[in-house]
């Protein structure tokens, strides 16, 4: 049955006042995605792994990030895990940094695609995407993981770059976000490494979410990068790298320039 026009008006406004979205969510479970390669010759193995975490903002400063990503200890990286991103963006920035990448997006964003990717210096050997349970409360959105599976001088890991939902969803619903990722981590039986934003602005949710990843054998790799955003006025630690199966070594923010609300991770993983 067809509303009546006064009952669609109704409807309108109260999504206005809701901030509800009428723009797309991604949920077919095979895509779509993006992926290339602009490496230009096989990598040389290190020690340890270099790994990058980087929302970027609705994507929108990529000349930032190029910059950003050209600078040490930036510099290098093995693997970048990006957020907020569209196609575009992603494919500039892996031409840049001549790297391999996937990007898969969630919804679209004030009229962009919006996901996200991980870029590789490493051959792709394997990538999907995990729809992650619950949609925004507000938005109706969704949010996922873009998994790669990458080979480091023989060595397979398995990669996540993520975004969880902010908390207007609850923490519990949150929670449930990164089990999904860490089940399907699970089944590769892979050494294993999740990182993003996780959204951890709300009191407590910090604790509970690296206690959970704890509970599942995964190291805090990213413990001395701090201070990655701001929440309710105040500096926050919003992004995160969590590793199974490697060791975690050197990590910290980075504090340059990098044309986002938020500042660039990294981490160094030993080798199995």
């Amino acid at each position: 049955m067809d509303a009546g026009p006064g009952a669609r008006l109704l409807l309108a406004a109260a999504c206005l006042l809701l901030a509800c979205s009428f723009e797309e969510n991604f949920t077919a479970p095979d895509g779509p995605y993006y992926d290339g390669d602009h490496s230009v010759e096989e990598p040389t193995p290190r020690d340890a792994l270099l790994v990058v975490s980087y929302n970027l903002a609705f994507g929108d400063d990529v000349p930032a990030a190029i910059d950003a990503l050209d600078r040490e200890p930036l510099a290098g990286a093995d693997v970048i895990l990006m957020q907020e991103m569209d196609e575009l963006g992603v494919e500039d920035i892996a031409r840049a940094r001549m790297l391999r990448y996937v990007y898969y997006p969630a919804s679209v964003k004030h009229g962009d695609k919006w996901g996200n990717a991980v870029l590789s210096r490493w051959p792709l050997l394997e990538h999907h995407k995990v729809l992650l349970p619950w949609a925004d409360p507000f938005s109706n959105t969704r949010r996922i993981a873009a998994a790669a599976t990458i080979d480091v001088a023989g060595d397979e890991i398995r990669i996540y770059s993520t975004h969880i939902a902010t908390p207007s969803l609850g923490l519990g619903a949150r929670l449930d976000q990164i089990e999904t990722i860490l089940d399907d981590g699970d089944e590769a039986g892979l050494p294993t490494v999740v990182g993003g934003d996780l959204n951890t602005a709300d009191p407590g949710s910090a604790g509970q979410v690296k206690e959970l990843f704890a509970d599942r054998d995964y190291a805090w790799a990213s413990r001395d990068a701090t201070d990655t955003g701001r929440a309710f006025g105040f500096d926050a630690t919003l992004d995160y790298v969590f590793a199974r199966g490697l060791e975690a070594g050197e990590s910290a923010t980075y504090r340059g320039e990098a044309g986002s609300d938020h500042q660039p991770i990294w981490v160094e993983l030993e080798l199995p």
